[in-house]
């Protein structure tokens, strides 16, 4: 899991819910990329079917999320 200063604009993270205890594989964990940081969330905008996120410039709304429940992404 990863901490709020570990985390960048443009990197490609997973979110793993508490409840998949740890696991990526899990059928709730999302992936996309990190909008943006400030002191208490990262904002992630999430892939979707249709787009995979490259550089989080894509026009979608970004979720605030708790850096705890978020990995690298590859």
């Amino acid at each position: 899991m990863m901490k709020i200063s570990d985390c960048k604009k443009g990197d490609r993270v997973v979110y793993v819910p508490c409840h998949a205890d740890g696991h990526r594989s899990h059928p709730d964990c999302e992936h996309g990329v990190v909008s943006s940081v400030n002191e208490n969330w990262v904002f992630v905008k999430f892939d979707n079917l249709q787009r995979r996120m490259i550089t989080g410039d894509e026009p979608y709304t970004a979720k605030a999320t708790d850096a705890a429940e978020l990995v690298r992404g590859y």
